[in-house]
């Protein structure tokens, strides 16, 4: 099995809050949500909205060990099917797995079966689980959580908070400009809390939408998660990426940008850079001095949020 390294967003952004921004109250009952917030500008806003039911089945969190022994064990059973005349065993606590046969050639069949045959349920396996490979800029093969694949299939449960998150504009470009900003006052607002890398791997390092929402808190890439979604399911044409740097998150949307705004070419399409993980009310194209960096030095990766290829 091949090394690789669970993926921490640490998303340490130390940002001053201006005392005009900020959420005001929040409460749950009976699956009502209740929230109030000053945007930018010091204007109150409130929302009052309950989630439609959601698809996302419970989480966990990625520890190699974990799922070295349930591929193994999955193999095994394969192997059983596949080769009956072969007997398989694994050695622990080293997990090396082992096999012989009094047939030489179906012994050496299963020799060759056994590496491509685990890789598929390696890929199975994080697939199920809403992992996948990934190369961060360091180049070290790293696993993930499949953000944009869970911001798409979040996007029908966040449906009644997008309607309410639309704006209205003189123009089409225009609204979605409007909501964008209105979604990034929200979604900022949303206490910011440090979701730590260590407990991360006990499945507490990333929260899905729904929980961000519910939970009233997240990090960086759990926040990013919970806008691509919305704006996903307000907008599904509009062409977004998501944009990780080293220990941090960002989101990047196909809108038109204003001199001296941050912008990322990719692909040949021009993303608008959000920050939308706060607590600073940072407006569309306005990223924090160290992700500006980042991204200005091409430390970064990128993933296309394809809404034509969801489930």
């Amino acid at each position: 099995m091949k090394t690789t390294i669970a993926l921490p967003l640490l998303c340490s952004l130390w940002l001053a809050l201006p005392v005009c921004a900020g959420q005001t109250y929040f409460n749950s009952s009976g699956g009502q949500l209740n929230v109030g917030w000053q945007d930018r500008e010091g204007k109150a806003q409130q929302l009052s909205y309950r989630l439609e039911a959601g698809k996302l089945p419970p989480l966990i969190a990625y520890r190699p060990a974990r799922m070295q022994e349930e591929v193994l064990q999955s193999l095994l059973q394969q192997a059983e099917l596949e080769f009956p005349e072969v007997q398989f065993s694994l050695s622990r606590p080293s997990l090396a797995l082992s096999l012989k046969s009094r047939n030489a050639d179906k012994a050496r069949e299963a020799s060759l079966w056994v590496k491509p045959e685990q890789a598929r349920l390696e890929a199975e396996w994080l697939k199920q689980h809403y992992f996948q490979p990934f190369t961060p800029p360091d180049g070290q093969p790293a696993i993930k959580q499949d953000h944009v694949r869970i911001a798409l299939e979040s996007r029908a449960e966040l449906a009644p908070l997008a309607e309410q998150l639309e704006q209205e504009g003189a123009t089409e470009t225009e609204a979605r400009q409007k909501a964008v900003t209105h979604m990034l006052d929200f979604v900022q607002a949303i206490p910011y809390q440090l979701l730590d890398s260590q407990s991360g791997r006990s499945g507490k390092g990333f929260l899905t939408p729904r929980q961000v929402l519910e939970q009233n808190r997240g990090d960086c890439d759990s926040k990013v998660t919970l806008m691509a979604a919305l704006l996903a399911q307000l907008f599904p044409d509009l062409k977004q990426a998501m944009v990780f740097v080293p220990g941090h998150a960002l989101l990047g949307v196909a809108l038109p940008a204003q001199a001296g705004e941050a912008t990322l070419s990719w692909e040949g399409e021009t993303y608008l850079l959000l920050e939308p993980t706060g607590p600073a009310p940072l407006p569309p194209g306005q990223l924090a001095p160290s992700s500006r960096v980042l991204v200005e030095s091409g430390q970064l990766s990128v993933q296309p949020v394809r809404t034509e290829e969801a489930g």
